[in-house]
């Protein structure tokens, strides 16, 4: 069975080899122990994973604020992938947000990050625009992508599989999405 569980402290405690574990295998320039824990005070901050059968296999890390949502980490363990996990942890975290009347997604992703990239397109997310350089590790640029929650409501996943059991969650510049409108 898969279920989601809210990143506190104790759960950190607990979870948080697997989800450096996951982080260093998923990026080039992974997040350290202590970028994750500053997000786990951050209050702006929602951070949950998927478990199942109490082993973490995927985690999402986002802001909420100012009606938006800010995706700043989403990864899956690479034996989890092509799952549907990656899609699901998307929709909840869009599907929170449709409950806080939330406008806007927006994320940056590297360009050679072709599954990434194919995932948001599927989701609904546009290219808005290029950081450059933005990922000084790899001097690759960021692509900037929004999501326009409008136009979601027939678009959020449903992952075939089991059902999930829902664990409560705890406790992210206002732009506007140019194709909002």
């Amino acid at each position: 069975m898969i279920s989601r569980i809210s990143m506190n402290d104790e759960n950190f405690r607990h979870f948080g080899g697997a989800v450096l574990d996951i982080e260093e295998t998923s990026f080039p320039c992974p997040w350290s122990v202590n970028a994750f824990k500053e997000e786990l005070a951050n209050p702006l901050s929602h951070f949950f994973a998927l478990l199942r059968d109490d082993r973490l296999i995927a985690y999402i890390c986002f802001w909420m604020f100012a009606g938006e949502i800010h995706l700043l980490n989403i990864a899956v363990h690479p034996g989890e992938r092509r799952k549907g996990y990656g899609r699901q942890l998307l929709g909840e975290m869009i599907g929170m947000g449709l409950e806080n009347r939330i406008e806007a997604v927006w994320l940056e992703v590297r360009p050679s990050n072709q599954t990434a990239r194919m995932l948001y397109e599927k989701m609904g997310f546009k290219e808005m625009g290029r950081r450059p350089r933005y990922y000084r590790e790899t001097d690759e640029d960021a692509i900037i992508m929004c999501l326009s929650v409008k136009e979601t409501l027939t678009r959020l996943p449903r992952v075939p599989g089991p059902p999930m059991k829902e664990i409560p969650l705890t406790k992210a510049a206002r732009i506007s999405c140019p194709f909002d409108n």
